[in-house]
């Protein structure tokens, strides 16, 4: 029974221990996934920020920056499932900013040629009078 008795110990200890990582695994985000994201959200700002953003979708881009900027003062924190849902909200209104930045740019530069065939036609119409 001694061999028996330890036998079932040594298995609860084994159990207890995979118990014990299992959990700290599932306890929150990790700080490596969390600096991803913060760096990801960064990464979106900045593309949102050269797309002109800023003149097109400013107040996407504000949003986006204002949670990015939260994000890192979670992180400071050591808040990392914060920091990691915030990044993820910066880098979806980022994109979203750069996109309608994208999108407005587009339709001004339609705009722009259907004035000037607009124009053309005109010109065309006068001169053939």
């Amino acid at each position: 029974m001694g061999g028996e008795k330890r036998r079932i110990m040594v298995l609860l200890n084994v159990a207890l221990a995979a118990g014990l990582l299992l959990a700290a695994g599932c306890g929150g985000t990790s700080q490596v996934v969390a600096k991803g994201k913060v760096s990801e959200g960064e990464k979106a700002v900045n593309e949102a920020k050269t797309s002109n953003a800023s003149l097109n979708a400013p107040v996407e881009l504000v949003a986006a920056e204002g949670k990015l900027s939260a994000a890192k003062e979670m992180f400071l924190r050591e808040e990392y499932d914060a920091a990691a849902r915030l990044a993820d909200e910066a880098s979806v209104d980022a994109e979203y900013a750069r996109a309608k930045a994208t999108t407005e740019k587009n339709r001004k530069a339609a705009e722009e040629m259907r004035e000037n065939i607009e124009v053309l036609r005109q010109e065309i119409q006068r001169k053939s009078r």
